[in-house]
This record gives structure tokens, sequence and C-alpha cells, in this order.
């Protein structure tokens, strides 16, 4: 359910790619630094997507220095020098990462997930001892997730909830007090699309698993015929993206600006566009609407 939230670089001015890369070294060193080399394998573009959100958030100025990695040996690379709230984002995503690939392990996930899974023993144990809060936050919610899943609830807003709910509490488990109302509202509705992008992404697989769909169940269609139901996909993920866009608005960020706005504005409604093709041109004949940018709100 990971892997979406992410820049677009054909938008993206080479050296704003580079403040993203830095904010990614800088999670990848503090990893290693408090994990070992390993779980650096499962860094995620959107927990450094949260990252540079929660920095800019917080008003918070980086310092960057020059270092050399394993990717790298023979030219250091930018990183950002260790900070506490670069500490923490290291901790959630392998949090988020062990509790993701557990639920793809119950879910009948291949070998490959069972075997990452139990790689990521010792380092999930110590995050859980740095921030049990958010460990019982994120378990709990995809607890939720798969007793919904098991009683194949049809209603696809009911189901998205806990996993939006999982990342508004994240923000106000890494912030506490400054994570103020508007971006929680963000974060709902970034992790509701995540869920629904991700399920309609994954619907033609979830069928031939027979693993529970939201879309699948809700309509009561096979994956080849949501192209059907072509005009309530695109209403309901247009909506929560124009939700996206007002929250995102309402907090009228200074801090890495170009790289929020690049994925709010224009990663996010690029994949959203992309996936949804499959279905609308389909249904339309080989053509589909293209839907106006909110990033005026």
């Amino acid at each position: 359910m990971f892997g979406y939230l992410n820049i677009e670089k054909a938008k993206l001015s080479e050296d704003k790619q580079g403040v993203w890369q830095t904010f990614m070294c800088g999670m990848c060193f503090s990893t290693k630094r408090q994990f070992g080399s390993l779980p650096r394998m499962f860094i995620s573009n959107d927990v450094n997507f949260f990252s540079v959100l929660f920095h800019s958030v917080a008003g918070a100025d980086v310092d960057v220095e020059q270092r050399r990695c394993f990717s790298s040996p023979f030219k250091k690379r930018s990183v950002l020098k260790q900070t506490e709230l670069i500490d923490k984002m290291s901790v959630a995503n392998v949090l988020l990462t062990y509790w993701n690939l557990f639920d793809d392990a119950v879910d009948g996930g291949g070998i490959s997930k069972k075997v990452a899974l139990r790689s990521l023993k010792k380092a999930y144990r110590k995050a859980r001892a740095l921030m049990p809060d958010l460990d019982e936050t994120i378990s709990r919610r995809y607890r939720e997730l798969r007793e919904m899943e098991r009683s194949d609830v049809r209603g696809v807003d009911r189901v998205a909830h806990s996993f939006a709910m999982l990342s508004e509490e994240f923000a106000a488990s890494v912030l506490g007090d400054g994570a103020n109302s508007r971006l929680k509202t963000l974060c709902y509705n970034l992790g509701k699309w995540i869920y629904l992008i991700d399920a309609l992404d994954d619907a033609p697989q979830d069928e031939r698993k027979n693993n529970y769909n939201p879309f699948l169940a809700c309509y009561g269609v096979s994956a080849a015929q949501l192209a059907s139901k072509s005009d309530e996909l695109k209403f309901l993920l247009y909506a929560v993206l124009n939700s996206v866009a007002m929250a995102y608005n309402d907090l009228d960020l200074d801090k890495y600006k170009c790289i929020l706005d690049n994925v709010l504005y224009d990663s996010i409604r690029d994949k959203t566009k992309q996936i949804l093709s499959r279905y609308c041109e389909t249904a339309a004949g080989g053509s589909h609407e293209t839907q106006p940018s909110a990033r005026d709100g």
C-alpha cells in the first residue's frame, strides 16, 4: 500500500530534485545509525514525502552535510544532518513497513514478503520500543482493515476511513501539538487517497488471488467490469484529490513548497489519471475526460 507519494521529476528542476534526495539520504543515514544497514532497503518515498511535509509544517530549517554512502562510495552526497524529527521519521518508516508487510503476509503474500517481514523483526522491536504509541496505532488500524475485509464490507468510504485515520494519527504521533487541524485534514485525505488508488490499482490482481477489494465488493462486478463504473470512480477519486488540495492550500506553507506543490498538485493527480485510464478508456471508447487542476483550490 506504499509507493504512491513521489515527485514528478519531469515537472521539478534538478536542484529541487536534489532537495528531495537530500531528505531521503538523511533518513537513510538515520536508519543505518538506529537500526543497521538492512532496514535502509525499505525506506519509502511516501514516508520521505511526509518527512518533507512535517518539516515544512514545523518550520524546521535543515542543515546539509557532504557524506559518502554505500551507493556513492567515491563521491560525497548532500545529506540532511541528523535531527530528532529525521530520527522519528526513520522509526516510523520501520513501523509502517513492518505492518504493511505483515498485512501482505496475512493476505497470502509470496515468500519474498515473508522473508522481508522476518528480516525486519529485530529493527521492528527496537522501533516499537522507541515509538510504542505509533506502533499501537498502526497495528490497530491494520487490524480494523483486516476485520472489515474478512466481513466483505461493501462501503468503500467505510473501509478507507481506517487507513485515512492511520495517516492522520501518524502526523499527530510524530509532531504532537504541532499537528494542527489543517494538517490532520490533509493527512486524513492523503491516507484515503492512498488506500483508494492502491485498491483500484490492485483490482485485477486481487480478483485473480481471490483477495478482498473494496471496489469489487461495493459494486459487485469483476475487475474488467469496473469500466462500467468509470464515472463513479472518477467522481470519488477527484473529490478526495480536491479535498487534499484544499487542505494543503489552507496550510499556506512556505518551506519546501516546490516539492510539496509537485507531489500534491501534479504527481498524485497524474498517478490518478494513469490508473483511472485503464478503466475509463474502456468505458469511453479510448478517451477520458481530463480533470482540471486544483492548484488554486
